[in-house]
């Protein structure tokens, strides 16, 4: 297909052959700054570079004593292979520099904890003080781990590798990526041929005659090859965007390839909605460095267009901006299932990386499934499963340095305990230790309103099992030779139905410090012989946020607000058409939390919007999974500066949620608009799927969904752009009509029809009252939650109130 026969017009861009290449790039890093954690090892400062390094011998290599995967110490040669930019450790393990997003100095990783146990190690500050790991690639990231044989040569190691790393990433921009594709090849200069497979790497396909034209416009010297210099002037028309052209000439008052002033703030006023100042417009203009004040160009109109500050999320919304002195229950929580597996509920790897990882995306909320540990210590993992397992004090460790990293505002450990009385209080005893003054006081009987978020901040709240929070509650049933199921799927501190058949069963005896776990299949219809397990005092006292059985929105408003309820998935369906208001009111005062239904066991997730739209807080995620749902939760999380909590719309709050029903058809009298329109209008450097073919160039589409209330659910699709994954254009227009935008999120996502199954290129999701209006650049993000480098979509954004 000749994609640029309709499109591109070449007869007004300014090539300036005599300017370096890189001037036409961003030059921006597509990755962020390595992390270096060393502070409370080591008060040396690995940022300043020590000038007596001699980086010879990393070239050739160092010996060192590695630490494998098992927990077990190796001698291996450590190399820093700087023409590969790579690190290399032994025979196989290579890792790019730019790849490394952290080095930790000390005990800190998974494989460290396993050493420790192996070695039967407890505080071996010498060990701590010579080992460092680096944590590389992906969503769970890998580590590599070593110990050096003296402090100063873990300095010196440490503070070279953070230096290269520090420079790789650097580099690692638009000038680079393209330059790496240029340096393949190996030449100075490239023919026809070599242009052409060039160009389809970088995802680009069009007919000979169009590509002849290009080539012919841009070799300078007209010798039918293209140097560096001239190939990237060939990118930068491709990369162009003439259809902004027409916005562009409407503004510019009859003034060529400029706008005046006067024509950009018109601009900003009925395009963008927004009030510009001559002076502002002046800054703008500085910032390509015009000798002109008093007018823009179109190559930095369309630069302006398409960067940095014209995202399509308000600039607002990256920090915390919402008031953080309403309860605790007036927020929603991002929120963790099963926060320690990396994979499989059923054989997956439990990791307290996994910790690190989710904590740091902004999560507030993880799970934690303790069991009894043969040594006497108690362990983390899913019980009754294959799944490997972890100490519970080394996540506890985890939690307390990492917890904080995002935002102040509380962590609540959702504990789902199945250990016996003497390893609970092994746990208490871990928690006070590690955790010390950031465990609250648990709140007096009688609360009627949780603490501010404000007055939490720095605060790890404990969710669990008390026997005073279940006096009402006599035996539960119990075997544990069943899979918990989503019946029960918070295993023996959290219960769903179980609770409301119990509560129905009181025994006499209930207020004794003793209460029943169950570990029953949701499946089985007959109650089973109750097997008692005492709580331990120790512990018990530690719970802030009480565990409670569910019965009805109308009884939870009676119940003391520190008392929180677990629903399975499939119950919120039931209370969303059964009593949506009531479950709306109850979460004033109360915290609800729901979890996925324990027969995901390929670790998939559900919805969150329903549990949502009925006010439910902690939406309780396999965060560990790529998928629709998850995209839903990042995008409502990157609200309020990503700090792990926003604050709920008005209409869930009181005020107006006692006239609140998310499944009427009448729409929300404070819903900010009535009707989005959105237009599609062209991608750039779009990424080919992981799984393409050699040599194929995608066909990319684009899908919209609006996801909200019962009614605001609708999806549209742009045609199919063959053969074109640099520079497609759709130019189509689709409308969405809302009925309550305060809940409604705009999930975008890009695929290639060619593909089968998982096909998916890029995503972005975006809550709907987030959206600047106007011509906006979204940027697409991969499985791992992280920007595609150079792939970003623009569309124009129109509301009606």
């Amino acid at each position: 297909m000749d994609t640029l026969t309709n499109s591109q017009d070449f007869s007004n861009v300014d090539l300036s052959l005599e300017s370096l290449a890189e001037e036409l790039y961003n030059i921006q890093s597509f990755n962020k700054d390595v992390i270096l954690d060393s502070f409370d090892i080591d008060d040396y400062d690995h940022t300043q570079l020590d000038t007596t390094i001699d980086f010879n011998k990393f070239k050739v290599g160092l010996s060192i004593l590695k630490i494998s995967s098992k927990g077990k110490s190796q001698r291996k040669k450590l190399i820093f292979d700087l023409a590969r930019n790579q690190i290399v450790c032994g025979k196989k393990k290579k890792v790019n520099f730019s790849e490394i997003d952290e080095i930790r100095v000390g005990h800190k990783t998974n494989i460290f904890n396993q050493f420790k146990s192996s070695k039967n190690l407890k505080e071996d500050i010498e060990s701590i003080q010579q080992s460092f790991s680096i944590l590389f690639s992906g969503n769970l990231r890998k580590t590599m781990d070593f110990i050096c044989s003296d402090i100063p040569e873990r300095r010196q190691i440490v503070s070279a590798l953070y230096h290269i790393v520090q420079e790789s990433k650097s580099v690692n921009n638009e000038y680079n990526f393209v330059r790496r594709e240029w340096d393949r090849i190996g030449k100075d200069s490239i023919d026809f041929s070599t242009l052409k497979k060039i160009l389809a790497r970088l995802n680009f396909t069009t007919s000979d005659a169009v590509l002849h034209n290009l080539m012919k416009f841009t070799d300078a010297n007209s010798d039918y090859h293209l140097d560096f210099s001239e190939f990237s002037n060939l990118l930068k028309l491709l990369r162009s965007h003439p259809e902004m052209k027409p916005v562009f000439y409407k503004y510019n008052g009859g003034n060529g390839e400029w706008i005046p002033i006067q024509g950009m703030i018109d601009f900003f006023k009925i395009e963008q909605c927004e009030v510009w100042t001559v002076e502002q417009c002046r800054d703008l203009i500085r910032k390509y460095h015009h000798e002109r004040l008093d007018c823009i160009s179109f190559e930095n109109f369309e630069e302006f267009i398409c960067g940095e500050a014209n995202l399509a999320q308000y600039p607002h919304t990256s920090t915390v901006y919402q008031d953080t002195t309403k309860p605790l229950s007036y927020y929603f929580i991002n929120s963790s299932h099963n926060t320690y597996l990396s994979g499989h509920q059923l054989k997956g790897l439990s990791t307290s990386e996994m910790y690190t990882n989710t904590l740091r995306q902004g999560c507030k909320c993880v799970e934690l499934d303790v069991w009894d540990g043969n040594d006497g210590d108690p362990i983390i993992f899913h019980g009754n499963t294959l799944t490997s397992q972890i100490k519970f004090s080394h996540v506890c460790e985890t939690i307390k340095a990492r917890g904080f990293e995002t935002s102040p505002f509380p962590v609540i450990l959702s504990l789902e305990v199945h250990c016996s009385v003497p390893q609970q209080i092994m746990m208490a005893k871990h928690m006070k230790e590690i955790f010390g003054e950031m465990l609250p006081t648990p709140l007096p009987d009688g609360t009627k309103e949780l603490p501010s978020l404000d007055s939490l901040k720095y605060k790890i709240l404990l969710k669990g099992h008390t026997s005073h929070g279940h006096a009402n509650t006599g035996g539960l049933s119990s075997s544990q030779s069943n899979i918990q199921t989503d019946e029960n799927d918070d295993g023996a501190v959290d219960l769903t139905e179980y609770d409301e058949v119990d509560d129905r069963t009181t025994s006499s005896s209930s207020s004794s410090s003793s209460f029943s776990l169950s570990f029953g299949s949701s499946s089985s219809k007959k109650k089973k012989a109750a097997t008692k397990i005492k709580i331990a005092p120790e512990f018990e006292e530690l719970i802030y946020l009480v565990s409670h059985g569910f019965k009805s929105g109308n009884t939870t408003k009676e119940i003391p607000s520190y008392k929180i309820h677990s629903l399975v998935e499939e119950k919120v369906k039931q209370l969303v058409q059964s009593e949506p208001q009531e479950i709306v009111e109850a979460s004033q005062n109360h915290l609800l939390r729901v979890y996925p239904r324990g027969t995901r066991f390929d670790s998939s997730n559900f919805d969150p919007m329903p549990s949502w739209s009925i006010g439910c807080q902690l939406v309780a995620l396999n965060q560990q999974t790529s998928s629709e749902p998850m995209w839903i939760n990042d995008g409502m999380f990157s609200d309020n500066g990503a700090c792990g909590y926003v604050l709920k719309p008005p209409c869930l709050l009181p005020g107006e949620c006692e006239t609140y029903n998310p499944t009427s058809p009448e729409r929300i009298k404070s819903s900010k608009y009535s009707r989005l329109i959105v237009n599609v209008i062209s991608a750039r450097q779009l990424p080919k799927y992981t799984k393409s073919t050699k040599g194929e160039v995608i066909d990319p589409y684009v899908t919209l969904s609006i996801i909200g209330t019962h009614f605001d659910q609708k999806v549209e699709k742009t045609k199919v752009i063959d053969n074109n994954g640099f520079n497609p254009h759709w130019g189509e227009e689709f409308e969405f009509p809302l009925y309550n935008s305060q809940l409604s999120m705009l999930l975008i996502r890009v695929d290639d029809k060619d593909k089968v199954g998982h096909n998916r290129i890029g995503h972005h999701c975006i809550r709907v009252e987030n959206i600047r209006p106007g011509y906006r650049i979204l940027k697409l993000k991969n499985n791992f939650n992280r920007t595609i480098p150079l792939a970003n979509l623009l569309c124009k954004f129109t509301f009606v109130e």
